[in-house]
């Protein structure tokens, strides 16, 4: 995938080569192309566990870049390009951070970020959007399809933002994440599926053309 590569400071690296990958993903005479608002977005996911008693952790990346392609007249061109960066993950303990940086979870020395790279779109009765798409995590890529709610957004008056939000499970084994955390010297079991939550704030790189 590939684009212009913006980075945050660090995360959601979602490194941006930007390729379109199929027509339904390339980008259109009459669509816009949005780069990812950082400080207006947020990559978060839920980690459930069980030891005697039912345990919920979240966490989120603090570094990603990315571009969204997208004309409201025709969401089924709809593109994304996300790249998130793996060292930037927290989860507001020390302990869980250098956990989850280790080669038990996302290993991020050698895999320093995750890349989520669409194909295609599909409108939904509802006007939301069905994305597929590569994902990969650990080096490790799997075909996904996830659910997007797309919608321009106003900013200080300029009305040329989109907002791409999503929130979705996806089962962190099938990308090599097998660690088992241990909690005041015991093991926790914890979920394979892992919750993630997007809220990506874009502002626009070059808008439409007006319709004559």
């Amino acid at each position: 995938m590939l684009l212009v590569r913006l980075s945050s400071s660090l995360l959601v690296a979602i490194v941006l080569p930007f390729v379109s990958v199929s027509e339904a993903g390339a980008q259109t005479e009459s669509s816009s192309l949005y780069s990812v608002d950082h400080a207006a977005s947020s990559i978060a996911f839920t980690i459930h566990g069980s030891m005697i008693f039912k345990i919920t952790r979240d966490g989120l990346f603090k570094d990603f870049s990315g571009q969204l392609s997208y004309d409201p007249a025709n969401p089924r061109t709809a593109h994304v390009d996300l790249t998130v960066y793996t060292e930037s993950i927290d989860m507001h303990d020390d302990g869980n951070n250098k956990l989850m940086k280790s080669p038990d979870f996302f290993d991020v020395t050698r895999f320093p970020t995750m890349h989520f790279a669409s194909s295609s779109a599909d409108v939904r009765p509802d006007g939301s959007l069905e994305m597929t798409g590569a994902m990969t995590i650990r080096g490790v890529t799997r075909q996904m399809t996830i659910p997007v709610h797309l919608r321009p957004t106003a900013k200080d008056g300029d009305s040329s933002g989109a907002v791409f939000e999503s929130t979705f499970p996806i089962d962190r084994t099938a990308f090599g994440l097998n660690g088992s955390p241990r909690l005041g010297g015991f093991r926790m079991s914890i979920s394979k599926n892992v919750d993630i939550h997007l809220m990506i704030a874009t502002s626009s790189i070059n808008p439409p053309p007006p319709f004559k």
